[in-house]
């Protein structure tokens, strides 16, 4: 991490700089090729995703040989893009994605962008607590999506019984709106949201992520392109691998981008850059426990109980392990 003292700035900078002509000069055989044209839908805009943002705006997608157009859209949206070929990757690995591996989509999770979540539930100030909320409405941003999924795990780990809880979907910028309103009472909020509901007064109620260790945000790939298209797969996760490590070793340079990228203050942008530090994946490589933690989640939600999935039919590790190596990782 680096610390901001005397030169401090001028440091940050430095090894950010140092970052970037490493990417240029890593793979020249790369920036030979002719730019391939790639859409990858993203659910929000988050720190989940900072990763994808920033190979953009560094123009690190662009050095390793691709031209990427990202696209915001919900997850269901994204399933069925997929499988009509409208996009050719997910910027996202969770409940839904998975849900939609098991339910037949074809494809697989590629490349974690972080192994742990940053939820909490906030709760308008009248409630002083989780028994206060039993029968009132908590807001997620996706009904089956992580943000349900997680939240269930918290309320069980805090020893709550979801089904006290009304549970309803809104949209993302709606949580706030909804809390202010009173249309709901609760919502289950994850930066930069999170940090905005707590400085207006909303009261944290549970550290949700605390106990719903699962990755969010990372890569779903289609079975197609791991198959046939697997030199660019390799390009797209180099290229977003290297920006989540460019992000956790240049601060200053990092709360620049994540205030301009995600529109917040300097201090949300600060709060929102510790937790990217926290929640991170080393080496991008998904996890056989990641993996299982998001299968159990959703056999908590009533889906696919009694299956027995194994890893290899929801995950293919293969390339990222290579790019981890590659970029000097230390990997099984």
């Amino acid at each position: 991490m680096i610390q901001k003292c005397n030169g401090g700035r001028f440091v940050g900078s430095f090894i950010f700089g140092m970052a970037v002509v490493a990417v240029v000069f890593a793979s020249p055989a790369l920036a030979q090729e002719g730019k391939a044209k790639i859409r990858i839908s993203y659910p929000s805009v988050s720190i989940a995703n900072l990763a994808l943002f920033a190979a953009q705006q560094w123009n690190i997608f662009e050095q390793n040989g691709l031209d990427v157009e990202s696209i915001q859209m919900r997850s269901q949206a994204a399933n069925a893009a997929s499988a009509s070929g409208d996009i050719h990757y997910v910027a996202g690995v969770g409940p839904n994605s998975v849900a939609a591996t098991l339910r037949g989509l074809p494809s697989k999770a590629v490349w974690f962008a972080s192994e742990r979540l940053v939820y909490s539930i906030v709760a308008r100030p009248e409630f002083k607590s989780l028994k206060e909320l039993r029968g009132k409405r908590i807001a997620v941003t996706g009904l089956g999506g992580t943000s349900e999924v997680v939240l269930r795990i918290g309320l069980e780990a805090a020893g709550e019984n979801p089904k006290d809880f009304v549970i309803v979907g809104l949209g993302a910028a709606q949580l706030m709106s909804g809390l202010e309103s009173g249309s709901i009472e609760a919502a289950n909020f994850n930066p930069p949201f999170l940090y905005f509901a707590k400085r207006k007064g909303f009261r944290e109620l549970l550290d949700v992520g605390a106990h719903a260790q699962m990755p969010l945000g990372g890569l779903t790939a289609s079975n197609a392109s791991i198959q046939n298209r697997a030199a660019e797969l390799k390009r797209i996760i180099r290229s977003m691998q290297i920006a989540r490590r460019m992000l956790l070793q240049a601060k200053e340079k990092s709360v620049d981008f994540i205030i301009r990228a995600i529109k917040v203050d300097r201090e949300t942008a600060e709060d929102s850059y510790s937790d990217y530090r926290k929640t991170s994946s080393g080496s991008g490589v998904p996890s056989r426990e990641g993996m299982e933690q998001i299968v159990k989640s959703l056999q908590l939600l009533g889906q696919f109980t009694g299956k027995k999935v194994a890893f290899e039919e929801v995950s293919d590790p293969r390339i990222a392990r290579e790019v981890a190596r590659e970029l000097g990782y230390r990997v099984e």
